[in-house]
């Protein structure tokens, strides 16, 4: 087992911020059903209160406690199985916490304003571009001719890839819910067929991602016409290298280290 990486708390903060987004939105909408109230009806044009402050200290300690507890128990299993993975030092899960918290109380601050959409649309996708720029970094180094790749890469890769899914999951649901705003057509249809605008934008997207197509739901505008087209490009390409770079054979960081 190797000791404990350091990266710095902008690293962890770009690698954390969108799957806390996403995780934040998750424990939103959870709140809602539980008050039977809906997101939706609770987008306005006021200027924050007290209230909506309160309500993101809440959800983003919420997320960073659910972030802190995954990666304390993610190194307890390590050390339990003796892995040759690098721990998580204790300074990165506090970093961690705070990407946590900031995502979680933004998704009260963003989510639920309506001009706090048009900035969500905005940071998540300059996030989702650095993901890909960083994902086609680690692809030129993995693709080299006899180049076996370790546990520790598959896994950072798995972790791109889950980021985008999320990442498209919040860009479709805030797109559907721009043009709600705005008075134009639904781009999508989330809200028509039914059911919540966001668990239908995460329905669309694992099955746009993994190439299934199911057909009931689909992009109606130019806008997210567009948005499908690069969803369906970005995952087929990185799913099918990451098959690729995985039938190879992976090998731990140890084996790696003695080849």
């Amino acid at each position: 087992m190797t000791h404990p990486h350091h990266p710095t708390l902008r690293r962890v903060i770009l690698t954390h911020f969108v799957p806390c987004f996403f995780i934040g939105v998750i424990t939103l909408y959870m709140a809602n059903l539980f008050l039977d109230r809906s997101v939706a009806a609770t987008l306005n044009d006021s200027m924050l209160s007290w209230a909506d402050f309160l309500a993101a200290g809440i959800n983003g300690s919420i997320v960073a406690g659910l972030v802190a507890l995954f990666h304390e128990r993610r190194n307890a299993w390590l050390a339990k199985v003796q892995s040759s993975e690098p721990l998580m030092a204790t300074r990165t899960i506090q970093y961690a916490a705070i990407a946590g918290f900031l995502a979680g109380a933004l998704d009260i601050l963003l989510v639920l304003h309506n001009e706090g959409i048009l900035i969500l649309t905005a940071l998540v996708l300059v996030l989702l571009f650095i993901h890909l720029r960083e994902f086609a970094g680690n692809l030129g180094n993995m693709l080299r001719p006899g180049y076996t790749a370790t546990w520790g890469e598959v896994s950072e890769l798995s972790r791109i890839y889950v980021t985008m899914l999320a990442g498209f999951t919040l860009v479709n649901a805030a797109l559907e819910g721009a043009h709600l705003i705005a008075g134009l057509p639904a781009p999508f249809g989330f809200s028509q067929q039914g059911g919540d605008i966001f668990l239908n934008s995460l329905y669309f997207t694992v099955v746009t991602m993994t190439t299934l197509g199911y057909g009931d739901f689909t992009p109606k505008m130019w806008d997210a016409k567009l948005l499908a087209m690069i969803e369906c490009l970005v995952s087929y390409v990185m799913f099918a290298l990451m098959v690729g770079i995985v039938t190879r054979g992976v090998v731990t960081a140890k084996e790696k280290n003695e080849q």
